[in-house]
């Protein structure tokens, strides 16, 4: 356990959190502000502008239109997401970029007889906010090559599933609140590290979450309603360890794997079932957060 903590504190820590600075937003407040993710190696301290896209209902979606299929590549940069109550909105951009950097390159279309958005988003470098709306089902694959991806699952959130990677370096944090609707959520960091909060007192629906970190560190806090959800967690360290340390789960631990149920879990109306593979690095399973993400204002 000791080799596990050393590989957390010296690993997880110094990669997730260098260069990008996050700030938790929830999805039910109004109006809706984005955290501003501080990159320094971005070259934006200079002049800045801001590209922005809306595609609404009834403006630039056609009232045929169910599914939204999003395909997002940034190479360098930060990532945000989060749902809001609006069910017009099937996706606005806002991206924040040097001028010396390309314009946001945004196309759109819709297939399979009008039911089917499908959007694709690509830039080089810069900060991207998406906001999603609560009225369409949203199937997502999300790349970044290095920086730092967070995404915000609460109740206005209706997603079958979404791929997220950070193909070389960086951090990638995901919270799931009340009421969120999911199937399946992909996560892979090559070289950072990885932290998943499940904050809910009930979930609309039963879901699944991957997860990979090849080199760094994987941390899972979960405070849930025990009756309404059941979490389970299945993991494996290759070279490195695993660190439990919460109540409400039982099962087998040790020190590079792990097959643990909360309490009840059989019982619980809605299941949340994750797998974590990590290569080089360490896990660790707590109730509360054990890594907090500095807030910057807007």
């Amino acid at each position: 356990m000791a080799m596990a903590r050393t590989i957390l504190g010296g690993v997880f820590v110094a990669i997730l959190f260098v260069g990008v600075v996050y700030a938790v937003v929830s999805p039910t407040l109004q109006p809706i502000s984005f955290p501003r993710f501080e990159i320094p190696w971005l070259g934006v301290e200079g002049e800045r502008m801001v590209d922005r896209y809306s595609l609404v209902k009834e403006t630039n979606v056609s009232d045929s239109v169910k599914f939204v299929d999003l395909n997002v590549t940034l190479k360098f940069g930060g990532i945000n997401l989060l749902f809001s109550n609006d069910p017009y909105l099937a996706c606005d951009v806002s991206f924040e970029r040097s001028v010396n950097v390309s314009e946001l390159e945004i196309s759109y279309d819709e297939l399979d007889g009008g039911q089917v958005l499908q959007v694709g988003v690509w830039d080089e470098a810069g900060r991207l906010n998406l906001t999603l709306g609560n009225g369409y089902l949203y199937n997502g694959t999300f790349r970044l090559r290095i920086g730092g991806v967070m995404m915000t699952l609460g109740r206005h959130a209706n997603v079958s599933r979404f791929v997220v990677s950070i193909k070389y370096f960086g951090g990638l944090f995901l919270e799931i609140n009340d009421d969120a609707s999911f199937e399946q959520i992909d996560l892979s960091v090559d070289i950072g590290g990885l932290q998943l909060v499940v904050d809910a007192e009930s979930l609309k629906d039963s879901g699944a979450i991957n997860v990979n970190v090849n080199v760094g560190g994987f941390s899972m806090s979960v405070d849930v309603n025990t009756s309404e959800i059941g979490v389970g967690l299945d993991a494996a360290v290759d070279v490195g360890g695993l660190t439990v340390n919460h109540e409400d789960f039982q099962g087998q631990l040790s020190q590079r794997m792990c097959s643990l149920k909360t309490v009840g879990y059989d019982g619980a109306t809605n299941k949340l079932d994750v797998k974590a593979t990590i290569g080089l690095g360490g896990g660790t399973l707590q109730k509360g957060a054990q890594y907090g993400f500095p807030i910057s204002q807007v």
